[in-house]
């Protein structure tokens, strides 16, 4: 570089209508196989420029140096005109560079243990990888803005195998914990997934409620957050009751960072209630199209791609949690959906969803048996007016953004 900084070439390039991201991170990561133990560490560094000339242009590097080499390139490639969004200002402390990193905590041995008990021996924890990151991001753009923030978190992937006479199944589970590392629940996932498709047992039930488990319901909520992040929404959902009145749809970020990804400050958005739809997401390039402010939903999965609109940290809500044994108890003929065995289908448009899984059968309250597979399918728009009620869990999934989990009952429907 020359002494001219990239915000200079940036002004110079598109005067008033440009955007600096700058992200650095660094990870330490603790996989264990069995007695097989790895600690390593990981750092990334990089920005990314945005700007408009009249065409919306991109470009990102890993130093400043390579950016203002590339910003050249990026000017001369082909791109549709674009609207200048209405910038975000403000400016917020710089925060410093901190504490070391602390390693993540080594669980194989613990998390080892409540496997084997939780599956009476059936199942063996054969891979754990617990990774401890943090970020400091940076946006600064033409309008004056200059923010920046740290954030935080503990996140991983964990295997298990389940064994029954000659049968095998693998099992696999992504975490994040926010407070505490969640070993039983973990475990108790890992276990059913390694051993109830074991049980060779198909589905006693072609009818009745059902329960999902927490990971199973964050899976609906995550295919169901397109449709907060879209321009508009199908007739089936735009025209009548979504859910019952007594449970919202949120999505606030405020708790893993103040900013989203363009600058934009967090906020919390109720995207459902009283049965209807409340809200959209936007990020600054969608609200400049509808007219209106950014909710703070510009998502960066990295540096190397451009912000884009989607849920940061979506969530069901209701002022009625009813708890998990209660839901247990009032189911009369159904079944518990423990874990997916398949990715969930949905599709938003034609008002359509299908999900396999693998769960226990349940009378009058009481488990009657594991069932090794069934599959329910039907419109989406009844399977979410059935929905009877619910517990929101404190833990949430990466979906890859954080989605929260609930155990939720719905009260009818058609299984295979």
């Amino acid at each position: 570089m020359t002494g001219i900084t990239i915000p200079e070439l940036l002004e110079a390039r598109a005067p008033g209508a440009w955007e600096l991201y700058r992200k650095e991170g660094a990870s330490r990561e603790i996989v264990r196989s069995g007695a097989d133990r790895c600690e390593s560490v990981r750092r990334e560094a990089g920005l990314a420029a945005r700007w408009w000339d009249p065409a919306s242009r991109f470009a990102a590097a890993g130093s400043e140096e390579d950016l203002a080499r590339v910003l050249p390139e990026a000017a001369e490639a082909a791109a549709s005109p674009g609207e200048v969004p209405q910038w975000p200002s403000g400016a917020a402390r710089i925060p410093e560079g901190g504490a070391a990193l602390d390693p993540p905590p080594d669980l194989f041995e613990e998390l080892a243990r409540l496997v084997s008990a939780e599956s009476r021996g059936e199942a063996a924890l054969r891979h754990l990888s617990v990774r401890r990151g943090r970020s400091v991001e940076r946006v600064v753009n033409a309008g004056g803005l200059d923010v920046a923030w740290a954030s935080e978190a503990l996140t991983g992937f964990a295997e298990a195998v389940g064994r029954r006479g000659a049968r095998a199944c693998e099992a696999r589970a992504l975490f994040r914990w926010e407070v505490q590392p969640d070993l039983p629940g973990l475990a108790r996932r890992l276990s059913d997934r390694a051993t109830l498709p074991l049980c060779g047992r198909a589905s006693p039930v072609d009818r009745g409620e059902w329960l999902l488990d927490v990971s199973v319901a964050a899976a609906l909520l995550a295919a169901l957050a397109p449709l907060f992040a879209g321009d508009g929404h199908p007739p089936w959902a735009a025209r009548g009751t979504l859910l019952p009145p007594e449970i919202s749809i949120v999505d606030d970020a405020t708790p893993d960072a103040p900013y989203d990804g363009e600058g934009t400050r967090s906020r919390r958005v109720v995207l459902v209630s009283g049965g209807a739809l409340r809200a959209r997401l936007h990020d600054l390039a969608s609200a400049r199209r509808a007219g209106t402010a950014s909710t703070g939903h510009g998502v960066r999965r990295s540096y190397r791609t451009p912000p884009a609109r989607a849920a940061r940290r979506i969530f069901f809500e209701t002022e009625r949690p009813v708890p998990p044994r209660e839901l247990l108890a009032s189911v009369r003929r159904g079944l518990f959906a423990s874990a997916l065995t398949g990715p969930l289908f949905c599709d938003l448009e034609n008002d359509r969803y299908e999900a396999r899984f693998t769960g226990v059968a349940v009378t009058a309250g009481r488990a009657q048996g594991p069932v090794a597979a069934a599959r329910v399918r039907g419109r989406l728009s009844e399977l979410l007016r059935r929905v009877a009620a619910l517990c929101p869990d404190p833990g949430f999934f990466p979906m890859p953004d954080p989605v929260g989990g609930a155990t939720l009952l719905v009260e009818r429907v058609s299984f295979e």
